[in-house]
C-alpha cells in the first residue's frame, strides 16, 4: 500500500508547530514567574516533559527563543493597531505607535528591562536584527515615495540599531532629561522619521497624532512583561 506521504509531513508539521507554540507558552510563564536568568531549556523540558534537546532543535538557545517571543509580541502590537483603519495615517505613523506602545512596556519595570537590555542581547540585534528593521524602513520609505541606495538603507539601519543601546544608557544613567518614558519613547520614534530623511513638520505631526492614538488605544499587555 501507498503511504500518504504528504499528509505525513503535514502531520508532522503541525505536531512541529504545536510543541513550538507550548515552548513558548512555557517559557512566557517562567520568564515572568523567575525571571530570564532562571529561565532554562532543562526547567522548560522539564515541564512539558521533553528532553532538552528537543528545545533545542526549535530554538538554538535561549536568547533566540526570547527574541522570538518578543517578535511576536511585536506584530501583534501591529494587528491591534489594524483593528482601527480609520485612524491610519501612514507607515511611519504605524511604527511609531508599535514603538510607543513596546517600549512603555519594556521600561515600565526593572525585570523588564533587564530581561531586553542584556548586553549580549544589544550584541544580537545589531546582528539579526537588520533584515527587520530594514523591512520597517522600506515600508515608510515606500509610502513617502523615497529611494535609497541599499547602502543608504544598511547604513540608516546600522546607526538606528546602534543609538537604541546608547539611549537606554542615557536613560538607566544620569541623564535626568530622558528618564521620562515617553520622552525616551519619542526619542526611538524620532530618529526613525530623520533616518528616512522625513522633514521636521512631518515628523512632529506624526508623533503628535501617534501619542495620541496610544492614549487613547491600550492593548493587552503579554503575561510575561506584567
Amino acid at each position: 500500500m501507498r503511504k500518504n506521504i504528504k499528509g505525513d509531513d503535514i502531520a508532522v508539521t503541525n505536531a512541529s508547530a504545536y510543541l513550538s507554540e507550548e515552548i513558548i507558552n512555557v517559557s512566557e510563564r517562567m520568564f515572568h514567574d523567575v525571571g530570564y536568568k532562571d529561565t532554562t531549556f532543562q526547567k522548560i523540558a522539564d515541564e512539558l516533559g521533553i528532553t532538552k534537546s528537543t528545545i533545542s532543535y526549535h530554538f538554538k538557545n535561549k536568547h533566540l527563543l526570547l527574541l522570538c517571543i518578543f517578535d511576536r509580541y511585536f506584530a501583534k502590537l501591529r494587528d491591534f493597531i489594524d483593528q482601527y483603519p480609520d485612524e491610519y495615517e501612514n507607515a511611519y505613523w504605524r511604527i511609531s505607535v508599535m514603538y510607543i506602545y513596546f517600549y512603555r512596556v519594556i521600561t515600565s519595570s526593572k525585570k523588564n528591562l533587564d530581561m531586553f537590555y542584556r548586553k549580549d542581547a544589544m550584541d544580537e540585534w545589531e546582528v539579526s536584527k537588520v533584515d527587520l528593521v530594514s523591512s520597517h524602513y522600506q515600508t515608510i520609505l515606500k509610502d513617502f515615495h523615497k529611494t535609497f541606495t541599499p547602502l543608504d538603507l544598511r547604513m540608516s539601519v546600522c546607526m538606528d540599531l546602534g543609538a537604541r543601546r546608547r539611549m537606554y544608557h542615557e536613560f538607566v544613567g544620569n541623564n535626568a532629561d530622558i528618564q521620562d518614558i515617553d520622552t525616551f519613547c519619542y526619542y526611538h520614534v524620532y530618529l526613525i522619521g530623520l533616518l528616512c530623511r522625513l522633514d521636521q513638520a512631518t515628523i512632529d505631526e506624526n508623533l503628535k497624532k501617534a501619542f495620541a492614538f496610544a492614549n487613547a488605544h491600550v492593548p493587552e499587555v503579554p503575561y510575561f512583561l506584567q
